[in-house]
C-alpha cells in the first residue's frame, strides 16, 4: 500500500504556538502541495512532547484558517448549516488526507464526527486527531443562533489512545468530559447542533460542490485497486464482516472483475486480506496490550484464534505471542 498523504497546509497556522521554538520536524517539511501523513503526524506529537503543551494542537485546529484547504476550504466556509458544513468535510476529506476513516453519525438525540487514521504502521498518533477534531469544534462554534441550553455544555470526546499516553489534562483543554481507549477518535454533540445557521459567506456561489466530487472520482480511478481495497479492509476490521462481494459493490465493480483486476496487478483478495490482518494485529499488541492473543483473533475476524496464530506465523516467522513479547521489550 503506497503511503498516506497530507496537504502540507495542515502544517500552517503553529507557528504562533510554538513560542519561537523551532522543530526539526518543521523545518523538514518540504513545499509541495502535500507530504507524508506519517511525517505530519510525528510533527503534531513532536509539538506537545516538547512545548508539554497537550493544548497547541487542540488550539492550532480550533484557529486554523479553512481557506488553507483549499477548494474544500471554500465549500466549508460557503455552507449554510453546522450540517452541511461537517457534511462536506467528511464526504470530501480524502481530498484533503489519504487513508483516514472520518464520519458523521446520528444516534438518537446526538450526532458525531469520528476520526481515525486507518494506517496501523503510523503510531502513537494520539495529536493529529486532537487537531482534526479542533476544525470540527471551530465548525460548531460558528452558529450564529447559539445552541440552548449552552454551546459546549453537553459536548463528549473519545480517543484512541490511553489517558496515561497523552500528555496533561484533556478534559480541561477541551472543556468537556473524555474517554479513552476508543476504537476512534471521536465528538459528540447534540443533534440539534446539525440545523444551526452558520454567518453568510463573503462570496456564497464561489464552490460548486459538485467539482469536489468530480475531484474525489479522479482520485478514485487514480488510486490502484489493492491500495483502495486495503484501505476498505482496514477501515472494516473490529467493526464488520470482511464480504468480498459487499467491498466490490462499494467500489463499483462484480466480485468476478474485482478478482481480475487484483491478478492483473498481481494480488489477489485473499493476500489483501492477510497482509492487513497482520499489520492490524501488530498495531493491536502495541496499543492494547491487555487483551489476549484469542480476543485479538476474534476482533480481526478470525472463528478459530489457531486460524490466526498459524496466520500470524506465516507471515512473521515467529507466533504471536513471540512477536507481542519482542515488541514490548523494545519499547522499554
Amino acid at each position: 500500500m503506497a503511503p498516506a498523504t497530507v496537504r502540507a497546509a495542515a502544517m500552517n497556522g503553529w507557528e504562533s504556538y510554538l513560542e519561537g521554538i523551532v522543530l526539526e520536524e518543521r523545518a523538514a517539511v518540504p513545499a509541495p502541495e502535500s507530504m507524508p501523513l506519517a511525517e505530519f503526524v510525528r510533527f503534531s506529537e513532536a509539538v506537545v512532547a516538547r512545548t508539554r503543551d497537550v493544548a497547541i494542537p487542540w488550539l492550532a485546529g480550533g484557529n486554523y484558517d479553512l481557506a488553507e484547504l483549499g477548494p474544500l476550504g471554500d465549500a466549508i466556509n460557503s455552507a449554510g448549516k453546522i450540517g452541511s458544513a461537517l457534511r462536506r468535510l467528511v464526504d470530501f476529506f480524502s481530498l484533503l488526507q489519504d487513508c483516514t476513516d472520518i464520519r458523521l453519525g446520528l444516534e438518537d438525540d446526538m450526532a458525531s464526527v469520528s476520526y481515525r487514521i486507518l494506517d496501523p504502521d503510523i503510531w502513537p498518533r494520539h495529536h493529529d486527531a486532537m487537531f482534526t477534531l479542533g476544525i470540527v469544534s471551530q465548525i460548531l462554534r460558528r452558529s450564529t443562533s447559539g445552541h440552548p441550553g449552552g454551546a459546549w455544555d453537553k459536548i463528549e470526546f473519545a480517543f484512541e489512545a490511553e489517558s496515561h499516553e497523552m500528555r496533561g489534562d484533556i478534559g480541561k483543554v477541551v472543556r468537556a468530559p473524555c474517554t479513552f481507549g476508543a476504537d476512534s477518535n471521536q465528538i459528540r454533540f447534540p443533534a440539534a447542533m446539525l440545523d444551526l445557521a452558520l454567518p453568510a459567506a463573503a462570496n456564497p456561489a464561489a464552490m460548486d460542490v459538485r467539482l469536489l466530487s468530480r475531484s474525489i472520482v479522479e482520485k478514485r480511478r487514480e488510486t490502484p485497486l489493492v491500495d483502495r481495497l486495503s484501505q476498505m479492509v482496514l477501515r472494516d476490521l473490529n467493526t464488520c464482516g470482511i464480504e468480498q462481494e459487499r467491498l466490490a459493490r462499494e467500489i463499483g465493480m462484480s466480485s468476478r472483475t474485482m478478482r481480475r483486476k487484483l491478478t492483473e496487478q498481481g494480488s489477489s483478495f485473499q493476500q489483501v486480506l492477510d497482509g492487513c490482518r497482520m499489520r492490524q494485529a501488530v498495531f493491536e499488541f502495541r496499543v492494547r496490550p491487555d487483551l489476549s492473543i484469542a480476543q485479538i483473533a476474534l476482533r480481526l475476524g478470525y472463528a478459530e484464534h489457531s486460524n490466526f496464530t498459524r496466520a500470524f506465523h506465516r507471515w512473521s516467522g515467529v507466533s504471536p505471542q513471540a512477536y507481542r513479547t519482542k515488541l514490548a521489550a523494545t519499547a522499554h
